[in-house]
């Protein structure tokens, strides 16, 4: 034991502790290889005997969802049937559980809107023209006139017009005297927006009562207006304007 303890011999007892180290890291590693060796070989008989291996196709998932944006936009996700010959318990297959919880976080996938559209720009008076005409230059006193007022985009691009920011107005004047406008009653000129495609026109009605209106009033004079001739413009505000005349007879 003293010996095993307090190495004896010509040499350094550090040196005798490095042959002993050096010998028990030999040892072990042989023992290492050989439990490798042992577990290769049991598993290799293990494999040959438990059947043949799963196909490819019993290896994947029994659902398949189509996570695109047309699936998630107009409806659910729609499961492929089960493939003959395989079940839950087929191994290399996944759960059920796994193949629902796949196609949840699919159709949780944020997609685009199929009815959104692509924004356009804000229409302006100086990308734009008006056009106006009646149903007759001869008209008679007191009658109803329905003026057809059209708005051209001269742009190259398509563009929402607003009419809360870009007004247009339409007047009926006799020489200097102002008769009636659409700007005096709200319901009388088009509210909200519309997209005017680039190059085309938008149209829409404004109808004179045949009367003389007041400003910032719905409610028009009983005023009887003489025969003569009329002029109605129509103008988009800071930008194009066009005239119709007619002329009022009894």
């Amino acid at each position: 034991m003293r010996g095993l303890q307090h190495p004896v011999g010509p040499e350094s007892p550090q040196t005798y502790w490095i042959r002993r180290g050096v010998l028990l890291g030999v040892l072990v590693l042989i023992i290492v290889l050989l439990v490798w060796l042992l577990s290769t070989l049991l598993g290799n008989n293990t494999s040959d005997t438990s059947g043949t291996p799963a196909t490819p196709s019993e290896e994947t998932s029994s659902v398949s969802v189509n996570p695109s944006w047309t699936d998630t936009a107009w409806g659910t996700p729609t499961p492929t049937p089960t493939p003959s010959g395989s079940s839950a318990s087929t191994p290399g297959s996944a759960p059920a559980s796994s193949a629902a919880s796949g196609a949840s976080s699919a159709s949780k996938t944020p997609t685009p809107s199929a009815s959104s559209t692509p924004a356009t720009v804000a229409c302006s008076a100086g990308s734009a023209s008006v056009g106006l005409t009646g149903g007759s230059s001869s008209v008679k006193v007191g009658a109803k006139v329905a003026f057809t007022v059209t708005l051209t985009n001269t742009g190259k691009t398509d563009c929402t017009w607003d009419f809360a920011k870009l007004p247009v107005g339409v007047t009926v004047t006799s020489g200097s005297d102002r008769i009636w406008s659409s700007d005096d009653c709200a319901a009388w000129k088009p509210r909200g927006k519309t997209t005017v495609r680039a190059g085309k026109s938008y149209p829409y009605k404004v109808t004179w009562p045949g009367q003389r209106s007041t400003e910032n009033s719905c409610k028009a004079s009983t005023e009887e207006l003489g025969a003569g001739y009329y002029v109605a413009t129509a103008e988009i505000k800071g930008g194009a304007t066009k005239k119709f005349v007619m002329q009022l007879h009894q």
